[in-house]
């Protein structure tokens, strides 16, 4: 037989090269031996899926069976429907021929849609080596449709998740834009559409796999260079190269299980540690502000240890995805999960074993009111960085159960819950058991502590933010929510809050203990890197203490938010030391938040 119909016909090739209209001779050979197909001959399907001639697909497939065969070449890729097993596609990308010529991009882009300034794929130009002995390299980079996909994870509700044929994939029906997929992935793989305020990423261009057409990116390769196919059947193309080249991966020690594999590819060009992008920028706005920053830091540091280094001269822009309304969270948070809390520790004989009453006293009250304000602008800021804050709801209505976000949410719920009934029981005068009332008085210090920790688990889940993975952070996180509730009480205690002798000493002693601890951690986050990922972690935790950020973190984080109220605690006011404290507790927040982003990931 000649071949299959292109365009005129109604039928494509899933994997045949070049164009698509452009017929698919029988035996024709290419550079890896034939035109494959995506599931071989079973999976050409009538263009549009709706009132094709199956007549003509049942002869289209015999005739491609019949090429197979008279072509001596066995499918390289069997049906999933005959195999009885489950599908992985990926891609097998060769950089020993690929040309850098963003055909895959333009293809993508058109192809999906995709927004200006937003990349599904993209190509990636470094330089190694001085004039005039200098090398170019290209790196093809994507969503890696992995097997342990960490976005999939985080996702508060399940809006990611693995289709049948390995996919990573988005359900713009559930997506409410929080961005915690994106810092999820260590890949830089997924990006917020302005128009939708959804997440999108490459979904293997699944409106044509499913009608047995190859990705874009893959047809309009001029050099070959993008080989898709399924790592599950052992028949196929990408297989047989995994077996038979040394292909790499990308930061395989994510623990990610990658699908996307390297052949000869510039270690540059798939490692950002490798490579360094405040040289300049060809056909590309050059960095600025804290990423040019950060890169200038990197650069110098590599300079001194007298390393060579490659050079980023190619590359999609990125934009830090969390600001000043993480930052607002984090340390609100901190102030509502460490303030009544604290007050009830103070006030620990407040169940009275004569009336039974939870007796919480006017400064208890005042504490509450703290609490229950700062939870609510807790939950506030949340809802405000949402791309889709009208969805907010989802979390809790569609909820992922692995993903820390619904964990804290619920968290949060029911430390809130609990702040409201003992405000009730206060302003009302009722009366609970001395029983109830400590099993309410624990509840309250548990969930202040679960409400203030959660988040290290969370940034956990963001295998992308290598820095926000630091080990012990929940237990950090909890002695910052010490920090700043002893200080908040402490101040409004100068404000007319008026805590008896014994809180007010109990509230110094709580903000002197915390403030020691939190300085000790602080002094050991260096040597808490998560593992598999330490020169990751150290490069960035050396922006906060030796990089663009080091006069922030030291001058004001350290001696302004540590020192400084230690030494007032022993002899000055314990206001200005509060104030202090929280100023610090802010600007170490802070600096976590935007240094985390500071450096590439891809």
């Amino acid at each position: 037989m000649g071949g299959v119909p292109g365009e005129g016909g109604g039928l494509y090739p899933l994997f045949g090269r070049g164009q698509d209209a452009r017929p698919v001779a029988c035996g024709e050979k290419s550079p890896y031996g034939r035109r494959e197909r995506l599931w071989g001959w079973d999976s050409v399907l009538p263009n549009g899926l709706g009132g094709g001639d199956w007549s003509e697909v049942l002869r289209v497939r015999k005739s491609l069976l019949d090429c197979d065969y008279a072509s001596g070449l066995e499918p390289l890729q069997s049906p999933p429907k005959k195999r009885n097993i489950r599908v992985q596609l990926g891609f097998v990308i060769d950089h020993s021929r690929c040309i850098g010529c963003h055909a895959c991009t333009v293809a993508c882009k058109s192809e999906n849609d995709v927004p200006l300034g937003s990349f599904r794929t993209w190509v990636k130009y470094t330089e190694q080596g001085e004039f005039p002995s200098v090398r170019r390299g290209f790196s093809v980079l994507r969503c890696n449709q992995c097997e342990e996909p960490p976005c999939v994870d985080i996702c508060p509700t399940s809006a990611l998740g693995k289709s049948a044929n390995g996919v990573v994939e988005v359900d713009p029906n559930s997506c409410i834009g929080c961005k915690s997929c994106m810092h999820a992935c260590p890949y830089d793989a997924l990006y917020i559409n302005p128009s939708s305020g959804l997440a999108e990423k490459c979904h293997f261009c699944a409106h044509r796999t499913a009608i047995g057409l190859a990705p874009a990116c893959a047809v309009v390769c001029p050099t070959e260079a993008i080989i898709p196919g399924d790592f599950d059947d052992p028949n196929s193309l990408v297989s047989r190269l995994k077996r038979e080249r040394q292909l790499e991966v990308r930061k395989p020690e994510a623990g990610t299980v990658p699908n996307v594999f390297y052949a000869e590819v510039s270690a540059a060009g798939i490692d950002p540690g490798l490579t360094n992008q405040s040289h300049g920028s060809i056909w590309s706005e050059d960095l600025s502000g804290e990423r040019a920053d950060a890169e200038s830091f990197r650069a110098a540091e590599t300079k001194a240890r007298e390393e060579s280094s490659a050079r980023t001269v190619y590359d999609v822009p990125r934009k830090m995805l969390w600001g000043w309304k993480i930052t607002g969270y984090l340390w609100t948070k901190s102030i509502a999960a460490g303030a009544f809390p604290l007050a009830l520790l103070a006030a620990w004989n407040s169940a009275d074993p004569s009336t039974g009453t939870l007796k919480i006293g006017a400064s208890g009250l005042g504490a509450l009111l703290i609490s229950l304000i700062f939870l609510s602008l807790t939950g506030l800021l949340l809802v405000l960085d949402l791309k889709r804050p009208e969805r907010f709801l989802y979390i809790l209505l569609r909820p992922n159960w692995k993903s820390w976000l619904v964990r804290g949410s619920y968290i949060i719920g029911a430390f809130g819950g609990l702040l409201t009934l003992a405000l009730l029981l206060e302003l009302f005068g009722l009366e609970l058991g001395r029983m109830p009332a400590m099993v309410i008085t624990v509840a309250l210090v548990v969930l202040g502590a679960a409400t203030a920790g959660y988040t290290g688990f969370l940034f956990a889940q963001a295998k992308g933010r290598v820095l926000w993975m630091r080990r012990g952070m929940w237990a950090h996180l909890i002695l910052q929510a010490g920090v700043a509730g002893s200080s908040c009480l402490l101040l409004a205690h100068s404000l007319g809050l008026a805590l008896d002798s014994s809180a007010h000493e109990f509230m110094r002693l709580s903000l002197g203990v915390t403030l020691a601890l939190h300085l000790l951690m602080t002094l050991f986050e260096g040597r808490l890197a998560p593992k598999n990922r330490e020169s990751e972690y150290h490069r960035t935790s050396q922006l906060i203490t030796r990089g663009p950020y080091k006069v922030s973190h030291w001058g004001v984080g350290v001696v302004a938010g540590i020192l400084l109220p230690l030494a007032l605690l022993s002899e000055g006011p314990a206001a200005l030391a509060g104030v202090l404290a929280l100023v610090g507790l802010w600007t170490e927040k802070d600096l976590l938040v935007r240094a985390g982003q500071a450096l590439p990931i891809s």
